[in-house]
């Protein structure tokens, strides 16, 4: 018996230093085996696809291949003063500017260096890749971007759970990552507090997830429980079609200023915007770690990997 989570990792996906193949995922309570159709359970009516638009720079790379204007990059903050903060990052020299948990990994493939928040086929896992900005800096205001690649399995049902880009205003005195939640809580801890921008690959009907796979502005309330535990969304759109979101370089860039939220979506990084979500009203306080989450559950894992990150602090004050 196979148990749903909410993302599955597939394919396979090969690359110089990498096979992705038939992974299993967590996010919810047992399944029945693919083979036995009559034991499955009864599929919704399906929601109308969301368009992404069309990319007038072609397709973005497949995993194997470099990503679009990639150079080796010094991992660290590169502060243009003492009250301002960012990171550019490709992962070329380590991991070694991030906080991590859950067995976050450094890998190359070709010339390419990348980070693996949960390799293929790996059931039940919560990951975490964070950046700290510098003590005494406060901000409430950023911009981030950075490209994504999901890894679907063998097989295209029950595949979980999901990855998150997010922005903590609070850790509840935790170090990062304490006893962070497989399946539906997307690798988020107990505790915490802020804000995320999810692509969610596991449907948990009980709140209000829409069927998968689809993006999400979320807001983390540790008031009301672990993440992944009550409706947490603040925005949400989809569902799109798999091959849009899944086993191909995929950009997103997020804006956060004025207590307002605004992202897009490229299929490449030089591929036309897509705007996702618009001024969406989020938490107007100040930013204490930024990052990427993943989870599996007991479904048909997916793999979760991002490069080509870049962080700024666009409103810093300095203590």
């Amino acid at each position: 018996m196979r148990s749903r989570a909410g993302w599955i990792v597939a394919g396979c996906v090969v690359t110089g230093a990498l096979m992705a193949c038939g992974l299993d995922v967590v996010g919810s309570a047992d399944v029945a085996d693919a083979e036995d159709a009559a034991a499955r359970p009864a599929e919704p009516e399906p929601e109308p696809i969301d368009d992404l638009g069309g990319d007038d720079a072609g397709s973005a790379p497949t995993f194997d291949a470099a990503l679009p204007d990639e150079t080796p990059i010094d991992a660290g903050p590169p502060d243009a003063g003492p009250c301002s903060a960012s990171i550019t990052e490709n992962f070329a020299q380590g991991l070694g500017a991030w906080t991590q948990y859950g067995g976050v990994v450094r890998g190359v493939s070709g010339n390419n260096a990348y980070a693996q928040l949960i390799a293929p086929g790996v059931k039940n896992r919560a990951a975490g890749l964070f950046w700290v900005p510098p003590a005494g800096v406060k901000a409430t205001a950023f911009k981030a971007s950075f490209s994504y690649y999901v890894a679907t399995p063998y097989r295209d049902w029950y595949m979980g759970d999901g990855m998150t880009f997010t922005w903590l205003t609070s850790t509840g005195g935790n170090a990062l990552g304490a006893n962070a939640v497989t399946g539906a809580g997307l690798g988020l801890q107990p505790g915490v507090a802020g804000n995320a921008f999810a692509l969610d690959g596991w449907q948990n009907s009980s709140i209000g997830d829409l069927s998968e796979p689809s993006f999400n502005l979320l807001a983390i309330d540790p008031a009301r429980g672990n993440p992944g535990s009550y409706a947490w969304h603040l925005a949400k759109k989809g569902p799109y079609r798999k091959n849009d979101v899944y086993d191909a370089w995929r950009r997103i860039e997020i804006v956060v200023a004025n207590g307002k939220a605004t992202a897009r979506f490229r299929f490449s990084s030089n591929g036309t915007a897509t705007t996702l979500f618009d001024e969406i009203t989020v938490a107007s306080a100040d930013v204490v770690a930024l990052g990427f989450t993943a989870a599996t559950g007991g479904a048909d894992a997916m793999a979760f990997f991002v490069d080509t990150v870049s962080v700024e602090l666009t409103d810093p004050t300095c203590d």
